[in-house]
């Protein structure tokens, strides 16, 4: 059977409105609304990781895992000094200073945390989904009163390597960066099979990596929205026209084109022999997808090695409403797309 392209579009805006069946970690990785006249964002970082095992039937793998059908999940939140999430922003803040010299700091944080574990006779998948919502302060570096701002927008592309623990009422203290961490909560047996053999690299991998974020602002899909009316209707959520300039201007990354570059799913592999029997791990991590609102017309700037964007409240006479041939109707659809997404994923993490 073979479907037209309106067909196509129907499944793909279907997608978009029963899309809470699916794992939104795989739509979405960075998303915020940056708001110049509040020199604040809100914004949202989400990891995910698939890891896949396959083993032999009836190996002591199969005896660990089959059945085993395991989902732990916590949420934290900054304003309690005992979460040791406070401590996670604080060394956030301190990349940001000594790799970026950044003085953008990252406050007021929420975390959401989920793994699971589903294992069968010769097959078990582990899937993480990380959620990190801070508010971010301190982004303008340079105004001339209320018209124009210089933004910066280094942040987008932290990259956290450590362990990063929390201490949760329910599970004690986790490492919520690396696969490892969940694992232990999971199947504390699975974990003294593998630490010592070469598939402890999969799940010491960190899930907090958001360094394709730091491709260049040129090579995001750029879309200036005069009303304000479609920033609102494709932004998840996020608001930057309260006390701000009445447009928007959209940033998008995740359409892998000649002119954005190639974002595909990251795929890692090992094998090792467990109790005289051959085990491997196959992990996936979707491709970057994101998506920033500031409120006003920007502009990219390039100072050295940095990018900054000049804001300005009020749009230059005829400037083109996109770049790279991005219509306005890609971000009803954005969602959708990266839905689709997600389902190719899950189903190459089932295979």
């Amino acid at each position: 059977m073979k479907f037209r392209s309106l067909d196509y579009v129907i499944v793909l805006l279907a997608i978009v409105f029963f899309g809470g069946i699916i794992n939104q970690s795989f739509a979405i990785q960075m998303e915020a609304g940056v708001s110049p006249a509040k020199n604040a964002a809100d914004a949202s970082f989400t990891g995910d990781r698939i890891i896949t095992l396959k083993y032999p039937a009836n190996s002591t793998m199969s005896q660990i895992l089959d059945g085993n059908k395991k989902s732990i999940s916590f949420s934290l939140n900054s304003s309690d000094s005992g979460n040791g999430l406070t401590e996670i922003l604080d060394k956030i803040n301190s990349l940001l200073l000594s790799q970026k010299q950044s003085l953008v700091k990252f406050e007021n944080a929420t975390l959401d945390y989920r793994a699971a574990i589903n294992g069968g006779p010769t097959t078990a998948s582990i899937s993480y989904q990380v959620e990190l919502h801070p508010t971010i302060t301190n982004l303008v570096t340079a105004s001339n009163g209320t018209s124009t701002s210089v933004l910066d927008v280094d942040w987008r592309s932290i990259i956290l390597d450590e362990p990063l623990i929390v201490t949760t009422p329910e599970y004690g203290q986790i490492d919520i960066n690396h696969p490892i961490g969940g694992l232990e909560k999971l199947s504390p047996e699975l974990v003294a099979k593998i630490q010592n053999t070469t598939l402890a690299a999969t799940f010491n991998t960190p899930i907090l990596e958001f360094g394709e974020f730091g491709s260049s602002m040129n090579n995001w899909h750029f879309l200036f929205d005069a009303t304000g009316a479609q920033a609102g209707a494709a932004g998840y959520g996020f608001s930057v026209i309260e006390g701000d300039s009445k447009i928007v201007s959209i940033y998008s990354l995740g359409e892998s084109s000649f002119r954005e570059g190639t974002h595909t799913v990251k795929e890692t592999s090992a094998s090792a022999d467990i109790d005289g029997v051959t085990v491997t791990a196959n992990g996936l991590t979707a491709p970057p997808s994101g998506q920033m609102q500031i409120g006003g017309f920007a502009q990219i700037q390039q100072a050295g090695d940095k990018e900054y964007l000049i804001v300005s409240t009020e749009a230059p006479q005829g400037v083109a409403t996109s770049s790279g041939s991005f219509p306005l109707t890609v971000l009803l659809i954005f969602g959708a797309m990266m839905a689709g997404v997600a389902i190719l994923v899950l189903v190459k993490a089932r295979k």
